[in-house]
Parts: structure tokens; C-alpha cells; sequence
């Protein structure tokens, strides 16, 4: 039920200022949202005594978001670059003084991919044609890949998928997400131009092809949140939302989708 809940705040966070306001509302939610699943990272990845190297790459997340909202890929990625090779001299530093290792560079560095670079997709989806769409498209894919797993795995469930990382996952639960993912994002794609008309033409395979995927990502988002917790020996990666975790905890499921989304639209549309 907690996955279900998440999925609820997932929506209230994103689909609100993606349905209800414009694309710089959303632009100030991922300007929050980011650099918060950054800290909650870095907090229980990085040592305690070079935590510096996860603030270098946190304050160079709000110009490198700044650009990509603008469109200015090529500014966004030097930005990450340039904050990689900072992190990097900082380590030098630290290492002498014995407060920092190459585990704590590869940590500091990962977390630029994973989540911030990953999820600023989130904001060239929503800045393209027919973004709105696509935002709640996305959104609703994996909200509905959540539920259907939930209840499809709850109730008919026997087949683990991945013992070691989530044993209650089930090979059934994950077929039923990617049917529940499928269906309400084909009812958001007959919903949504009765009320704003579409710009570009997709065809209804596309549609059905990219919810699946949605729903294989989320899995996978959620697998990889899990991953990441067994190793680091946490239940949670943060304590911000009570009783669910923290705001990577909830994220996960988008974490891959919005790349996704992104990319197939700019090669097959």
C-alpha cells in the first residue's frame, strides 16, 4: 500500500503544476525536487567527512537544471563536466587529509547521472509539443504500473522476480502493471484531446509500445531505489515524507521514464 501512497504524492507533486500551471511552476517543483534527491543520496552514499564532495555537485545542479530548461544542452552537460573534474580535484584534497576515497569521487559523480541528469528530461518533455500531454501521460503510466502491480501481485502473485532486491515482487504483479500502465495511458491519450487538442499525430501502437515500457522503467526505477538501500544498509533513503521514506524513495519509479519518453518522441515522432 505504501508504493500506492507514494504514487498518490508522486502525482499531487508533478501532475499538479504539469496540468494546472504553467512550464516555469514546474521548472520551480524540479528545482526543489532534484537537489533533494541529491542530498538524501549523497547522505547515506558519501563518507561523513567528504561530504564536500556532494555539495559541489548540488550547487552546480540549479545552473545545470537552469540550462536544460532553457534547452541549452550543450551549457547543462559542460556544467556536470566541470562540476565532475571539481569533485575530483576536492577528492585529491581530502584523500591527504584521510577524509575521503575513489568510492566517495565515483558516488559524487553518479549521483549527476543518477538522479539529476536522468530526471531533468522530466523538464525537455514538458518544454516540447504536446509536453502537458506527455507530462500526464508519463505520470499516469507509472502511477497506473504501481497500482496494477500492487493488486495483481497482492492477489494472484507466486512467481518472485527479484528474490534479493524485493522479494515480494512478482513476475504477475509486474504483467499487471505493465496492463494497468497500458490502459490508463491510452484512457489519458482519448481523455486529453477532448479537452486541449494535440499538436502531433501518434499512432496508437507507439502509445501501447511506450505505456509497456513505462511499466518494465518503473519496475526497474523501483529495483534500482531497492538496490541502492540494501547496499547502503538503510530502510529508507530519507525520512522527509512520514511513514513513506524520503523524496528519492517516491521518485524512483519516474527516475528512467522521462528519458524514455523524451528520446523515443525526438527519434520516432
Amino acid at each position: 500500500m505504501t508504493r500506492i501512497l507514494g504514487a498518490l504524492i508522486l502525482l499531487v507533486i508533478f501532475a499538479v503544476p504539469a496540468v494546472f500551471g504553467p512550464a516555469w511552476a514546474f521548472f520551480i517543483v524540479v528545482l526543489i525536487v532534484l537537489p533533494f534527491c541529491m542530498y538524501e543520496l549523497y547522505r547515506v552514499a558519501i563518507s561523513p567527512s567528504a561530504r564536500l564532495l556532494g555539495w559541489i555537485p548540488l550547487m552546480a545542479s540549479i545552473p545545470f537544471l537552469s540550462f536544460i530548461n532553457k534547452g541549452n544542452l550543450e551549457a547543462g552537460y559542460l556544467t556536470l563536466c566541470l562540476a565532475g573534474i571539481a569533485v575530483i580535484i576536492a577528492a585529491l584534497f581530502l584523500f591527504e587529509r584521510n577524509r575521503a576515497g575513489a568510492r566517495d569521487i565515483v558516488y559524487a559523480v553518479a549521483g549527476m547521472i543518477y538522479p539529476l541528469a536522468l530526471m531533468s528530461f522530466w523538464l525537455l518533455l514538458r518544454n516540447g509539443v504536446d509536453g502537458r500531454f506527455w507530462m500526464i501521460f508519463g505520470v499516469v503510466g507509472v502511477f497506473g504500473s504501481d497500482v496494477g502491480a500492487y493488486y495483481v501481485g497482492k492477489n494472484f502473485g507466486t512467481r518472485r522476480i527479484a528474490p534479493k532486491l524485493s522479494p515480494k515482487k512478482t513476475v504477475e504483479g509486474f504483467l499487471g502493471g505493465i496492463c494497468m500502465s497500458i490502459v490508463l495511458g491510452l484512457a489519458a491519450f482519448l481523455v486529453y484531446p477532448a479537452l486541449v487538442p494535440l499538436t502531433g499525430f501518434y499512432p496508437v501502437g507507439l502509445l501501447v509500445l511506450l505505456s509497456a515500457c513505462i511499466g518494465v522503467l518503473d519496475l526497474a526505477g523501483d529495483l534500482t531505489a531497492s538496490l541502492f538501500k540494501r547496499d547502503f544498509q538503510v530502510k529508507d533513503m530519507g525520512n522527509l515524507i512520514p511513514g513513506h521514506g524520503g523524496m528519492l524513495d517516491r521518485m524512483d519509479g519516474i527516475t528512467f521514464v522521462g528519458c524514455l519518453l523524451y528520446l523515443v518522441l525526438k527519434v520516432a515522432v
